[in-house]
């Protein structure tokens, strides 16, 4: 995916004659999650299933901005003009496409002595960028942060999955799962047995894992000491399938 972001499925099949009473079970998971299960009348059972897969992601978003302080609008501006043709050739050079930059902030604005009067204007630009494979990230984030002498600064970090579908595939599999074996439990527990599935809806929850903010002057020294690479760790990210499936009760 683009982005994890949180999907919403349903899946329904009406069931002429159904009574919905609200007898609702609240279990507690080992960890501290609780799942909620619904016995409407004697008809049919829903109940919450939980499902987690893990992976390793593959995109990181880094948001770099140029900041100059000139004595007049104009030099500003055109100091950070240079600077940032400087910041943006090195992203391309480091492998990073034009379409998979974006401008994010720019401001202007005047700069003042401990008086208060104005000695010139800081000219600010943010450009953020996705970096694949992550392979190249450290790389291409000392030579971004290096491009233009001391202009540019490193923000936000953020690690990504860009395709997730076989991740979601086995957390759903595995929400899917725990419901079922939910829901068996309890029809057993009630003396009876589990029919067809009569609905489905599904939630799936996977935050961008944020990286701390990194300054650009420790990027310099980094590359400075001989760095080829600011050292990188993505880890792995946990995507979470929550689902409510509905079965009628035999």
């Amino acid at each position: 995916m683009s982005k994890w972001s949180q999907r919403h499925v349903g899946v329904a099949a009406a069931a002429a004659g159904v009574v919905v009473a609200s007898v609702v079970i609240g279990v507690v998971r080992p960890g501290g999650t609780t799942v909620h299960a619904a016995t409407p009348g004697n008809d049919t059972i829903t109940v919450t299933g939980v499902g987690t897969a893990d992976a390793a992601p593959d995109t990181l978003t880094v948001d770099f901005t140029v900041h100059v302080t000139r004595s007049t609008v104009q030099d500003a501006l055109d100091a950070q003009a240079s600077a940032l043709h400087h910041l943006l050739v090195a992203l391309t050079r480091s492998g990073v496409p034009h379409k998979k930059t974006q401008t994010t902030a720019l401001s202007l604005e005047r700069h003042y002595d401990e008086h208060g009067n104005v000695t010139g204007y800081d000219a600010d630009e943010t450009v953020r960028a996705k970096v694949q494979p992550l392979s190249r990230a450290g790389t291409t984030i000392s030579k971004a942060a290096t491009s233009a002498g001391n202009t540019v600064e490193v923000g936000d970090l953020t690690f990504d999955l860009a395709d997730d579908a076989q991740v979601v595939k086995s957390a759903r599999a595995n929400a899917f799962s725990d419901a079922r074996d939910r829901a068996q439990q309890y029809a057993a527990l009630s003396g009876r047995g589990l029919g067809r599935v009569e609905k489905v809806t599904e939630v799936v929850d996977a935050p961008e894992r944020p990286v701390g903010y990194l300054q650009g002057s420790a990027l310099l020294d980094a590359t400075a000491s001989g760095a080829k690479a600011v050292p990188m760790r993505p880890g792995e990210q946990t995507l979470t399938v929550r689902v409510n499936v509905t079965w009628s009760l035999a």
